[in-house]
């Protein structure tokens, strides 16, 4: 009878000890903050979703996967293949992207720079809303990487290097379209460029040309000539009326609109063919001119190879044709008119332009290709 209880409380040691080990709680799941740097007396305060706050973790898995061309269908393109960071992440100098299938795209690729602050609307006609939605496009897109997501989410759910990069850093390895969209929207609203010599200029740190002065007054002041020919009775600090669209106050140089700026008709619909309002037909996102001189060729569609040639067609070539909404024509009309800039003034103008290139941003390997 004694054995017996001794061998009663012997297995119920062991049992209670059993119980012990499975109350042993997990490793807890702790990621690093990723800490945002640039001048926040230039550019607003950061925005970034509270359902994907930024982290080192995050930001490095969808930098990897921003350069991975394991998104396209035979993984030969990823989404640096069309936003290149040399070009302050746009297509190399061409007018449109080229896909796996060698087929071109329709629209110039927009830059990829302070998106944080851009989160009313995202593509030329501003038809994804959130930014991780805009990061999954292009692999569905027959003309980009002709994937489909569930094949992708095979190949990352079947890659240790995925799995685990997911669990570092959303704390699971069973990967899924939100998360993949999550961790591309993580890398893009890290890529902040905020280091031009206009930001040095702005904090005492620098000084601008004459030449580059001019260009800011030009840049900055309205059109004070009539009739495309110089008024003798006005200052010689003639205005272009830039900053209308591309102001400088919140340090995005967007107004963050969509606009008709008087291109002719290429047959694109932008906005309009988007939301289906025909009154925001041909109209387009105004995108920032942070990097501008790195960012050719310009326009939607790109039609100009140069910032001359681009300063030369809000000069003289606006056009009132169907491309223009009719409540924004005579505005379009007015200005055309009004401005003369002469051939000093244009060059100042262009000169002012190049101070937004951040050279910083251009190199920073933050933003580069982790695989190389």
């Amino acid at each position: 009878m004694k054995k017996v209880a001794i061998y009663l409380f012997i297995v119920a040691g062991i049992y209670s000890c059993k119980d012990v080990v499975n109350e042993v709680p997990d490793t807890p799941f702790n990621t690093t903050p990723y800490t945002l740097n640039y001048p926040t007396n230039i550019l607003p305060p950061a925005r970034v979703p509270s359902d994907n706050p930024l982290t080192k973790e995050g930001v490095q898995l969808g930098r990897m996967l921003f350069y991975d061309p394991i998104l396209s269908a035979d993984s030969t393109q990823s989404c640096a293949s069309c936003h290149n960071q040399a070009d302050a992440f746009t297509d190399n100098q061409l007018a449109f992207s080229t896909g796996i299938r060698g087929t071109l795209g329709k629209r110039n690729s927009m830059p990829i720079l302070n998106l944080m602050w851009h989160l009313d609307g995202f593509f030329w006609d501003g038809r994804s809303d959130i930014l991780r939605h805009l990061a999954l496009v292009p692999i569905e897109d027959p003309t980009e990487m002709d994937e489909t997501i569930g094949n992708v989410l095979v190949k990352l759910n079947n890659s240790p290097m995925y799995t685990d990069a997911f669990k570092k850093a959303y704390n699971t390895t069973e990967v899924d379209e939100e998360l993949l969209g999550k961790a591309l929207e993580q890398f893009m609203l890290s890529v902040v460029s905020g280091n031009s010599k206009y930001d040095r200029v702005q904090l005492g740190l620098e000084e601008f040309t004459a030449q580059e002065r001019t260009g800011q007054t030009i840049f900055n002041s309205e059109a004070i000539t009539l009739n495309n020919e110089p008024n003798p009775n006005q200052p010689k600090n003639f205005g272009a009326d830039c900053f209308h669209c591309h102001g400088t106050g919140n340090g995005l140089f967007s107004r963050r609109e969509y606009l008709s700026n008087g291109l002719s008709d290429n047959g694109d619909l932008g906005r309009g063919g988007a939301n289906g309002n025909p009154l925001d037909n041909y109209k387009f996102k105004t995108p920032t001119l942070r990097n501008i001189e790195k960012t050719a060729p310009y326009m939607h569609d790109g039609r100009f190879s140069t910032l001359e040639e681009v300063v030369q067609f809000y000069l003289s070539d606006m056009t009132e044709t169907s491309a223009v909404d009719p409540n924004d024509a005579p505005n379009l009309h007015a200005l055309k008119d009004s401005v003369y800039l002469s051939e000093a003034h244009k060059a100042a103008l262009v000169s002012f332009l190049k101070t937004l290139t951040d050279e910083e941003f251009l190199t920073n390997e933050e933003y580069s290709n982790p695989f190389k």
